[in-house]
C-alpha cells in the first residue's frame, strides 16, 4: 500500500507545479486533495505516528518549497517572463487639482451629479454639490479632495 501514498504525493506535487504554470484553481485543488489523500491512507494503514509524522513533512517541504519559491524563482528566466519588471509607459502622474479651487468654469455636459466641466480650456471631471446642472452653466469650483473636484452653479 506505500506504493499508493507514494503516487499520490508524486501526483499531488506534480500537479501543484502544473498549478502554477496553468492556473485554473483544478490543478492545485486536486494536487491538494491527492496529497491529503495519502495523508489519510498512511493514518489509516499506518498509525497515527506514521500519518503525523507524514503530515509533519509535507507541511515542511510546502513551507520550504515555498521560501526557495519566492527567494529563487524572480530570478530564474521563466520568472523574469512572467513577473513584471518595469511599469507600464502609459501611466499618467496625477495632476494637481488644488489650483482650481475657486475658479469659474462652464458645464459642457449635464452634471447629475459628475460630468464635464470647462476651466480655463481644461476639461475635468466634476461632481456638482447640488442636485443636476444642465449644459453650458457657469459653475465655480468649491472644493478639491485629491481628484475629486466639487462644483457649485453660480
Amino acid at each position: 500500500m506505500w506504493e499508493w501514498i507514494v503516487l499520490l504525493l508524486v501526483v499531488g506535487l506534480v500537479l501543484v507545479i502544473v498549478e502554477v504554470f496553468l492556473p485554473s484553481g483544478l490543478f492545485g485543488v486536486a494536487g491538494g486533495l491527492c496529497l491529503i489523500v495519502a495523508i489519510a491512507i498512511t493514518y489509516t494503514d499506518y498509525g497515527i505516528a506514521a500519518g503525523t509524522w507524514l503530515l509533519g513533512g509535507v507541511i515542511l517541504a510546502t513551507l520550504f518549497g515555498l521560501i526557495l519559491w519566492v527567494k529563487f524563482f524572480p530570478k530564474t528566466p521563466t520568472g523574469q517572463r512572467m513577473m513584471l519588471n518595469q511599469t507600464s509607459g502609459n501611466v499618467t502622474p496625477e495632476e494637481d487639482f488644488a489650483a482650481l479651487l475657486q475658479k469659474r468654469g462652464v458645464a459642457r455636459s449635464y452634471l447629475r451629479p459628475s460630468g464635464i466641466v470647462e476651466i480655463e480650456g481644461r476639461r475635468v471631471d466634476v461632481i456638482s454639490e447640488g442636485g443636476m446642472i444642465p449644459p453650458n452653466s457657469e459653475v465655480q469650483v468649491v472644493a478639491v479632495d485629491g481628484t475629486k473636484i466639487v462644483v457649485r452653479k453660480v
